[in-house]
Formats: C-alpha cells, structure tokens, sequence
C-alpha cells in the first residue's frame, strides 16, 4: 500500500467513528436525561398523590340513578326475589286461535211466515241473549186459524166456569148429572187448550204472545218479534280457563240476510251472529312428537299459551289439551291438537242517538298466532327468571343483584349464574349456591346494565392515572 492509500484509510476510519460518537451523543445521552427526567418527576408524583399506580381489576358492582333505571324499565315492581322452584321442559310448537264449530257462529232462523217489518240492529252491533233482534209481520193463514181456535176454547172455558158458578149454590139432587157433566166439560176444553197452546208454540209463537196477547186480552197476534238466543252455561269443559264465570254474555251480529219488507218463510236465514265467548287454540305438532300429546292428553299436562301482540308478548297459563286428531296430513306430516280459551271483552257505546248502538272488542280472535307448551320433562329445585333478567357475555350468563343503596341509587352486583334451559320468556338456573332465596335481582334491562357496567370498567383502566394524578 502506498503511502497515499494508508492516509486516505486512515481518514475514513476517522470519519465512521466521528460519526457513531455523534450519533451516540444524539440519541443515548438525551435518552438518559429523559429517563432521569422521568424517574425524579415520578418521585415527585409519589410525593404529592395518595394512591397506588396498581390494577385492581374490574369492579362488579355499579350504582344506576333514578333516571338510569327508569329508561330501561327497573323499578319496585321489576325487583324479584329468589325462590326456588321445580320447572318442566316443553315442546313449544305453533297455533293458531280458531272458531269452534257448532258453537262459536250461530244462524238466527225464520221462526214463521211473513214480511219483515223492523230490524232493530245492523252489523257489528253486541247484542245480549234475550234482546230482540227482528219484528215479522205474519201472513201465514195456518197460524191464523190455530189462534182462532185457541181464542174459541178460552170462550168456551169462560162459558163453563160462569155455568158452574151459577149452579154452585143449587143443590146435586135438583139437577142430577149437571155438575158431574159440567166437570167433564172443563175438563175436555183444558186439555185442547194445552194441545193448542204446544201447536202455538210450535208454529213460532212465543210463550209472552200467547199470555198477554190471546189470554188476557183476546186479541190474535199478528206480529211477533225474533229474540236473540239465550245463552247456553257449559259445564264439561277441559280447561280451568274455559270455565263460565258469570259475567255477562253478548253476541255480535256479523251479518244481515234480510231486508225491511222482505218475504220470509220458515226457516229462512234472518242473521248471523257471533259468539267469541269461547275459542279453541289450535297447535300444529309433527307426527314423530305425537307421543307427547298422547301423554298430555293422558296425564292431564299444563299447557300454555302465548301470543304477540302490541308490542309485548301475553302468556296465558292453566290451559288443558282436549283433544288430538286422529288424521296426519301426508304432505306436511302434521298433525293438530286443541285446547280451550276463555274469551274477554271491552264494552263501548254510542250515545246521543234515539237508539244507542253497543259494540264490543274481543280481546282473542280467530286468526291471532301464537305459541303453545305442553310440559313433559321436570327440572328440580331450580332458579326462573325473566329472559330479560339474564345477560350474557360470550359464553358467560349473569344476573344483577340488589345489594345496597348509595344517596337515592341501587347498587347492583353482577353475580355469574349457570343456565340449564331457556325459552322465549324464562331461563331457568342451576341452584348451586350463586344465588340464595330471598336474594333480590333485577328481571328487566339486565343487558343494559351489563353494558354499563362494562364501559364503567374500560373508563377506570383507561383514565385511572389521569384521574388521579392530573398529569401526562
């Protein structure tokens, strides 16, 4: 190597090491300062703030304010207190509220000949067993002369009892036979006046057309009026909530057939009318689950029902299975059981006219979906709650009890539970000791308590030395 050479090594090697001391000074020697920047001024926070720089972990209780718990729906009346119970897993399957045959729609029949001369209600009118419903004018000439006849035997009975009043005072011997003829005679006419009175009757008279009419004022009848049916009480019914209760009954007319001055025989279709008093819920289950209704029918099951409805969803419980057919459907593989419901109803009426209208609003009507549940399988000593008093994390379920008050808040702790089975509307707990009886828990907004309580936690472990120390 020539001298030349050996210098310009000897420069560059001088270079690369200016330039890592100078690199060295740049970055390590401010790095230190900082740190020790940082460690006195950490002293200096340790000095001045009373609290440990230590994660304690999630808190699993939160206080919701009065308003808080007022927007998700948690007050006294959503607070329940433990118990525990035996449960029964159920089949759930689909139905549907329907008519029963024969009773549930009722055709009013013409019960004579004649024009029909008033109608006292039209369609969609309640009506109560007992109010009248149409006035006939008759025309039919063998009614006519039935009520003739009944007149002329009540003359007869009048003439036979004034006879025997003015014979009563005279003695047997100075008219023999007289009053043993007499007898004989009212006798007779009673009994034609019995068989008239059933023939009357028969040809669509009513039993007060036939008092204050042709008995006590002699007069034939010449219009009669329909009446609507009386109700009929039942007895063999197969669910609690099916049985009469003896509030007032109505029907609802559906539909006119007739027209003032229209014709009519007997027999003829006048109106139809509702009856919703009582329904049947009919269930559609698969053939392969029919052993389930063969033992329900059999065991006498509890059967519930729910439906949807106004945004909320109503349960209505103590129902019995009453019957199951005997047909499967081929194409579907269904088949249907039913049960039995008790209908209600809300009155209203229209007033300030010269005949005032009622109305009536079923609450259950043929048509309205729903659900049915039959239990078959016990689950005992366990915990039911709400579906809304569960939240679940992941694979994590919870609930929220009441365990204090702070000022005018609820302390609620979230309390890990095990879930053995759930439905639309319950959830039912293991009783392994994470809840007692007589603990009080939230059934409502469960979920959005949970979210509060998590975002709670992920504010504390995100902000915890800002808070504390106001400092960067």
């Amino acid at each position: 190597m020539t001298k030349t050479s050996r210098k310009l090594f000897h420069t560059a090697i001088a270079f690369v090491l200016g330039g890592c001391l100078t690199i060295g000074t740049v970055y390590v020697l401010p790095s230190t300062i900082f740190e020790r920047f940082l460690s006195h001024h950490h002293d200096d926070c340790d000095a001045d703030c009373d609290h440990d720089h230590v994660f304690q972990g999630p808190s699993l209780e939160i206080a919701l304010s009065p308003t808080a718990a007022r927007n998700i729906g948690l007050n006294d009346s959503t607070i329940t207190t433990i118990e525990v119970v035996d449960f029964y897993r159920s089949l759930t399957f689909p139905a549907v509220i329907v008519e029963r045959p024969g009773f549930s729609t009722i055709t009013m029949p013409s019960p004579v000949s004649g024009v029909i001369s008033r109608i006292y209600h039209e369609t969609g009118v309640a009506v109560e067993p007992g109010e009248p419903l149409f006035d006939i004018l008759l025309n039919q000439q063998e009614l006519v002369r039935t009520q003739t006849e009944f007149l002329a035997l009540l003359r007869q009975r009048e003439i036979n009892t004034a006879e025997r009043q003015r014979l009563a005072n005279v003695h047997p011997d100075a008219i023999p036979g007289q009053h043993r003829t007499l007898e004989y005679e009212r006798f007779q006419i009673d009994s034609e006046i019995a068989v008239q009175r059933s023939v009357l009757l028969l040809q669509g008279l009513g039993e007060s057309d036939i008092t204050d009419s042709l008995e006590q004022n002699g007069t034939i009848v010449r219009n009669i009026t329909v009446y609507a049916p009386p109700f009929v009480r039942e007895d063999n019914v197969a669910s609690k909530a099916h049985v009469d209760d003896g509030e007032e009954h109505f029907f609802t007319i559906d539909e006119l057939y007739v027209t003032v001055g229209r014709n009519v025989n007997v027999g003829d279709s006048l109106c139809r009318l509702f009856d919703y008093c009582k329904l049947a819920i009919k269930g559609k289950v698969f053939a392969t689950n029919e052993r389930f209704l063969v033992h329900a029918l059999a065991s006498g099951s509890r059967v519930t029902a729910a439906f949807e409805g106004g945004g909320s969803r109503e349960i209505v419980e103590g129902l019995y299975l009453r019957s199951i057919d005997n047909r499967i459907d081929p194409t579907r593989g269904t088949l249907f059981g039913y049960v039995d419901l008790q209908n209600r109803f809300t009155v209203h009426e229209v007033n300030g006219e010269t005949n005032p209208r009622r109305y009536v609003q079923w609450h259950f009507k043929p048509g309205q979906r729903g659900e049915l549940s039959i239990e078959h399988e016990p689950l005992l000593n366990c915990i039911v709650l709400p579906v809304d008093a569960v939240a679940r994390d992941l694979q994590e379920f919870s609930v929220f009890e009441w365990v204090g008050m702070e000022d005018d808040r609820k302390i609620w702790r979230k309390t890990p539970v095990h879930v053995l089975y759930q439905t639309r509307d319950v959830v039912v707990i293991a009783n392994d000791g994470s809840l007692h009886p007589g603990d009080k828990v939230a059934t409502r907004g469960a979920s959005f308590i949970l979210a509060a309580l998590d975002a709670m936690n992920q504010r504390s472990v995100g902000g915890l030395e800002l808070e504390a120390c106001d400092h960067d």
